[in-house]
């Protein structure tokens, strides 16, 4: 499902209009929905909730983490950058980030 969302998305926005999207996500966390967006509440949380079901399964699970673990050591200033990573695909940047993390944890007896 989320693949064909993304798909719509690409298929029916300009780009300009995906970039306006895509930087409204990196910015505040939400992709913005609606009629004047084009997208639906329902495509939005199943987008979300694939890169987040990815982002455990195939990077923080490696490292020994949870969506939860990881994000309590995640600081608010670094969500933009891994909202522009996680929309761009670099999933390489979360692997690096993870491997720090899981590192300080096993240093913390954690």
């Amino acid at each position: 499902m989320a693949d064909q969302s993304l798909d719509r998305f690409r298929d029916t926005h300009s780009e300009p209009q995906q970039q306006f999207i895509v930087d409204a996500f990196v910015e505040t966390g939400e992709i913005p929905t609606g009629e004047a967006f084009g997208i639906e509440d329902v495509e939005a949380a199943v987008v979300v909730t694939a890169f987040s079901q990815h982002l455990e399964r195939n990077v923080l699970q490696q490292h020994g983490l949870t969506l939860e673990t990881y994000f309590e050591h995640v600081d608010d200033d670094d969500y933009p950058a891994l909202r522009k990573a996680a929309a761009k695909g670099e999933w390489h940047v979360f692997h690096d980030h993870a491997m720090a993390i899981a590192a300080a944890r096993k240093a913390h007896g954690l």
